[in-house]
């Protein structure tokens, strides 16, 4: 089974790869750098809507270059606010090839407020 994943982060790639061994015996993950279309901080809607777009950018990869491909996996960290206060996030899909999607949302973790403001100007690291 061959897998796409939208990122080259070693821990997100073997992260995955530990979910889909609990399932599979015989795939591959290749991380591959794809674009979000969001910004380095994604707020809010953007964080999903992220995760989505390296999906339709990881398809894009795969046709381009004729692989095969039985799922696309996309992860997307950002900040939300919620209920009035900030919280970090993440958001990830699963796609399979015909286009099946599952959407799944991390725990999050507050951010005082009074980072926010270099937060919004940088990114969090």
């Amino acid at each position: 089974m061959k897998i796409l994943m939208g990122t080259e982060n070693p821990g997100k790639i073997e992260g995955a790869r530990q979910a889909f061994a609990k399932y599979c015996t015989n795939f591959e993950i290749e991380g591959i750098a794809v674009d979000s279309e969001v910004g380095n901080q994604p707020f809010d809607e953007e964080i999903l809507l992220g995760a989505k777009n390296r999906i339709k950018n990881l398809r894009k990869y795969a046709e381009e270059n004729e692989i095969e491909v039985d799922y696309f996996i996309a992860s997307e960290a950002g900040i939300i606010n919620l209920l009035g206060d900030w919280i970090d996030i993440n958001a990830a899909v699963v796609e399979n090839s015909i286009g099946y999607q599952s959407v799944g949302i991390s725990q999050g973790f507050p951010i005082p407020e009074k980072y926010m403001d270099e937060i919004k100007q940088s990114e969090l690291r």
